[in-house]
């Protein structure tokens, strides 16, 4: 039996934070989504989902610069969680998308 562990998103940026390390270069970059549906009555609604994604420069995402707060991009990769600690001792739970390609979306 195959397992697949395979995210596509496509939403707008938020923020983009690179991190150099020795060996590497990552950028970690925030990411909404947006659903839309309807209430009854006919009242719109919109759902907003925030991604962290992670991806390494050179490999996941080339120009990491070239990417900056309201773009559009598409991620491709796969969903990891985690759990911490926050700043009130509170243990919480996080998914991040640990990127394989990313691309801007021109407009």
């Amino acid at each position: 039996m195959e397992q697949y562990n395979r995210v596509e998103i496509q939403g707008l940026v938020g923020s983009v934070r690179v991190t150099t390390f020795p060996d590497s270069t990552l950028a970690n970059i925030s990411v909404a989504t947006n659903y839309f549906y309807n209430m009854k009555e006919s009242q719109a609604s919109v759902e907003t989902t925030w991604f962290t994604v992670l991806a390494r420069v050179g490999k996941a995402i080339d120009n990491p610069e070239a990417i900056s707060k309201g773009n559009g991009v598409k991620v491709f990769g796969r969903m990891r969680t985690r759990t911490y600690t926050d700043s009130e001792g509170i243990e919480r739970l996080s998914y991040d998308v640990i990127a394989n390609k990313v691309e801007k979306i021109e407009e």
